[in-house]
């Protein structure tokens, strides 16, 4: 499995300290949707975020899914 669409929505309501709430989310070549919500400082690139985690998800769906063809 691997992720084969990802995006992200951040709220257009700015928080108590300046942060805004984002949701990403991430769908695998099965078809099942992930989802992530932070707090987003408004200054980091939420581009990079995406990419870095989808590639987090990635190495951790490939880990699951080989011990489980291993049968661990």
């Amino acid at each position: 499995m691997t992720i084969t669409s990802s995006s992200y929505q951040t709220d257009a309501h700015t928080q108590p300290g300046g942060g805004r709430w984002v949701v990403e989310t991430y769908t695998d070549s099965t078809g099942r949707v992930y989802t992530q919500q932070y707090m987003w400082d408004g200054v980091t690139n939420r581009d990079t975020l995406l990419s870095q985690r989808a590639a987090e998800l990635n190495t951790a769906l490939a880990d699951a899914e080989a011990h489980q063809l291993i049968g661990e």
